[in-house]
Protein backbone atom coordinates (compact mmCIF):
# COMPACT_ATOMS: atom_id res chain seq x y z
CA UNK A 1 0.00 0.00 0.00
CA UNK A 2 3.07 1.78 0.10
CA UNK A 3 3.81 1.82 -3.24
CA UNK A 4 -0.31 3.19 -3.81
CA UNK A 5 0.25 6.11 -1.72
CA UNK A 6 3.39 7.39 -3.07
CA UNK A 7 2.57 7.10 -6.63
CA UNK A 8 -0.90 8.91 -5.87
CA UNK A 9 1.30 11.57 -3.70
CA UNK A 10 3.39 12.20 -6.72
CA UNK A 11 0.60 12.39 -9.16
CA UNK A 12 -1.40 15.19 -7.04
CA UNK A 13 1.79 16.68 -6.02
CA UNK A 14 2.40 17.06 -10.21
CA UNK A 15 -1.03 18.24 -11.07
CA UNK A 16 -0.90 21.00 -8.79
CA UNK A 17 2.31 21.63 -9.75
CA UNK A 18 1.33 21.90 -13.69
CA UNK A 19 -2.23 23.70 -12.99
CA UNK A 20 -0.09 26.96 -11.17
CA UNK A 21 -2.98 27.30 -9.22
CA UNK A 22 -2.40 28.10 -5.24
CA UNK A 23 -4.29 26.05 -2.47
CA UNK A 24 -6.53 28.57 -0.69
CA UNK A 25 -8.06 27.84 2.60
CA UNK A 26 -11.64 26.67 2.50
CA UNK A 27 -13.64 27.38 5.26
CA UNK A 28 -17.17 25.58 6.20
CA UNK A 29 -20.10 26.09 3.35
CA UNK A 30 -17.91 26.31 0.90
CA UNK A 31 -17.66 22.37 0.44
CA UNK A 32 -18.81 22.29 -3.45
CA UNK A 33 -16.59 24.86 -4.87
CA UNK A 34 -13.48 23.10 -3.54
CA UNK A 35 -14.43 19.64 -4.63
CA UNK A 36 -15.19 21.64 -8.42
CA UNK A 37 -11.88 22.67 -7.97
CA UNK A 38 -10.39 19.59 -6.78
CA UNK A 39 -6.88 18.30 -9.05
CA UNK A 40 -8.29 14.57 -10.38
CA UNK A 41 -6.58 11.55 -11.90
CA UNK A 42 -5.89 8.18 -12.94
CA UNK A 43 -2.93 6.14 -12.28
CA UNK A 44 -2.40 2.48 -12.95
CA UNK A 45 -0.53 0.31 -10.46
CA UNK A 46 1.29 -2.88 -12.15
CA UNK A 47 0.67 -6.71 -11.28
CA UNK A 48 2.71 -7.29 -8.21
CA UNK A 49 2.84 -5.17 -5.36
CA UNK A 50 0.34 -4.47 -3.62
CA UNK A 51 -2.31 -6.19 -5.89
CA UNK A 52 -1.63 -9.85 -7.91
CA UNK A 53 -3.14 -8.29 -10.92
CA UNK A 54 -2.98 -4.80 -12.66
CA UNK A 55 -5.29 -1.91 -10.73
CA UNK A 56 -6.28 1.31 -12.02
CA UNK A 57 -6.58 3.66 -9.10
CA UNK A 58 -8.85 6.92 -9.70
CA UNK A 59 -8.01 9.68 -6.95
CA UNK A 60 -9.20 13.28 -6.19
CA UNK A 61 -6.78 15.70 -4.05
CA UNK A 62 -9.27 18.40 -2.33
CA UNK A 63 -7.26 20.62 0.03
CA UNK A 64 -4.62 18.63 1.79
CA UNK A 65 -7.38 15.76 2.05
CA UNK A 66 -6.67 12.37 -0.61
CA UNK A 67 -9.72 10.34 -2.04
CA UNK A 68 -8.54 7.45 -3.94
CA UNK A 69 -10.77 4.48 -5.51
CA UNK A 70 -9.49 1.46 -6.74
CA UNK A 71 -10.60 -0.41 -9.69
CA UNK A 72 -10.30 -3.76 -11.53
CA UNK A 73 -9.41 -3.32 -15.10
CA UNK A 74 -12.78 -4.17 -16.15
CA UNK A 75 -14.58 -2.02 -14.59
CA UNK A 76 -15.69 1.61 -15.73
CA UNK A 77 -13.79 4.55 -15.31
CA UNK A 78 -15.83 7.28 -15.91
CA UNK A 79 -19.07 5.68 -13.38
CA UNK A 80 -16.06 5.09 -10.87
CA UNK A 81 -15.27 8.66 -11.22
CA UNK A 82 -18.29 9.81 -10.24
CA UNK A 83 -18.84 7.36 -7.40
CA UNK A 84 -15.57 8.47 -5.99
CA UNK A 85 -16.97 12.19 -6.26
CA UNK A 86 -19.87 11.99 -4.54
CA UNK A 87 -18.23 10.11 -2.14
CA UNK A 88 -15.92 12.61 -1.35
CA UNK A 89 -18.68 15.51 -1.69
CA UNK A 90 -20.59 13.29 1.22
CA UNK A 91 -17.48 13.12 3.32
CA UNK A 92 -16.75 17.18 2.90
CA UNK A 93 -20.37 17.72 3.69
CA UNK A 94 -21.71 15.96 6.34
CA UNK A 95 -18.39 14.96 8.18
CA UNK A 96 -16.79 18.17 8.00
CA UNK A 97 -13.45 17.12 6.69
CA UNK A 98 -12.20 21.04 6.06
CA UNK A 99 -12.35 22.01 9.47
CA UNK A 100 -9.59 22.51 11.64
CA UNK A 101 -10.00 19.77 13.65
CA UNK A 102 -11.54 17.97 11.97
CA UNK A 103 -10.89 14.20 13.62
CA UNK A 104 -11.52 11.58 10.48
CA UNK A 105 -10.72 8.78 12.49
CA UNK A 106 -13.75 9.06 14.87
CA UNK A 107 -16.03 9.15 11.96
CA UNK A 108 -15.00 6.05 10.37
CA UNK A 109 -18.57 4.41 11.43
CA UNK A 110 -20.07 6.95 8.93
CA UNK A 111 -17.74 6.69 6.64
CA UNK A 112 -18.48 3.09 6.59
CA UNK A 113 -22.14 3.25 6.34
CA UNK A 114 -21.19 5.73 3.23
CA UNK A 115 -19.19 3.27 2.03
CA UNK A 116 -21.90 0.66 2.40
CA UNK A 117 -24.81 2.94 0.44
CA UNK A 118 -22.88 4.44 -1.95
CA UNK A 119 -20.66 1.93 -2.59
CA UNK A 120 -22.42 -1.53 -1.68
CA UNK A 121 -19.93 -4.90 -1.46
CA UNK A 122 -17.10 -2.62 -3.52
CA UNK A 123 -19.47 -2.74 -6.47
CA UNK A 124 -19.83 0.41 -8.70
CA UNK A 125 -23.44 1.29 -9.57
CA UNK A 126 -25.35 2.72 -12.17
CA UNK A 127 -28.02 5.37 -10.80
CA UNK A 128 -31.41 6.60 -12.26
CA UNK A 129 -32.18 9.66 -11.20
CA UNK A 130 -34.85 8.39 -9.03
CA UNK A 131 -32.99 5.89 -6.90
CA UNK A 132 -30.41 8.51 -6.79
CA UNK A 133 -32.56 10.87 -4.92
CA UNK A 134 -33.56 7.89 -2.80
CA UNK A 135 -30.01 7.24 -1.78
CA UNK A 136 -29.27 11.00 -1.04
CA UNK A 137 -32.12 11.34 1.16
CA UNK A 138 -31.22 7.37 3.01
CA UNK A 139 -27.60 9.00 3.46
CA UNK A 140 -28.90 12.01 4.73
CA UNK A 141 -31.55 10.74 6.78
CA UNK A 142 -28.14 8.62 8.61
CA UNK A 143 -26.28 11.95 8.68
CA UNK A 144 -28.35 13.67 10.32
CA UNK A 145 -28.65 11.31 13.51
Amino acid sequence: MLVLLRQVLSAVSLSREASGRQLVDAVPGEEALVLQDADSGVVRLRAGDPFSEEMSVLWLGVQSLGFTLVCEPHENLLLAEGVLRNLTRHCLENLHMLGQNSEVLLKSSRIDVLLSRLLPHGQLLFLNHRFAQSLEKEVAAYMAK
